[in-house]
C-alpha cells in the first residue's frame, strides 16, 4: 500500500469522529484555561481528571463508532488497511490534539 493511499485513510478515518473528539479536547483546554492561575498542586489535579477525561469520552466514541460505523470497517478492511494503525494514528494525532489544547489554554494570559 502506498503511503498516499494509507494517509487518505486515516484521514477519513479520522473525520468520521473528529467534531466529537476535539470538542472532548477543546472543553478539556477551557477547563485547564478557568483553573490555570492556581497553584501548581492544582494544576497537577486538573490535568489527571481532564485526562482521565479524554480516555473516558475516547473509548465511548469508539465503542458508538464500532456500533454505528460497523460498515465502514469492511471498507477499511478490504482496502487493506489496518483497523489497529487506523486507530493508534488517530488516538496519537487525538492526543496531540489534546496537549496542545492543555498547553495553550494554561499559556494564555
Amino acid at each position: 500500500m502506498d503511503a498516499k493511499r494509507l494517509v487518505r485513510s486515516c484521514v477519513s478515518f479520522y473525520g468520521m469522529f473528529a467534531a466529537s473528539a476535539l470538542a472532548v479536547s477543546f472543553v478539556c483546554g477551557l477547563i485547564m484555561f478557568m483553573y490555570r492561575m492556581k497553584t501548581p498542586a492544582v494544576i497537577a489535579v486538573i490535568v489527571v481528571v481532564t485526562f482521565w477525561f479524554k480516555i473516558a469520552a475516547m473509548v465511548f466514541l469508539g465503542f458508538a463508532m464500532k456500533r454505528k460505523s460497523w460498515r465502514f470497517f469492511y471498507y477499511y478492511k478490504n482496502i487493506g488497511v489496518s483497523l489497529r494503525g487506523l486507530w493508534g494514528i488517530s488516538l496519537v494525532f487525538d492526543f496531540l490534539t489534546y496537549v496542545a489544547c492543555l498547553f495553550i489554554a494554561y499559556q494564555l494570559k
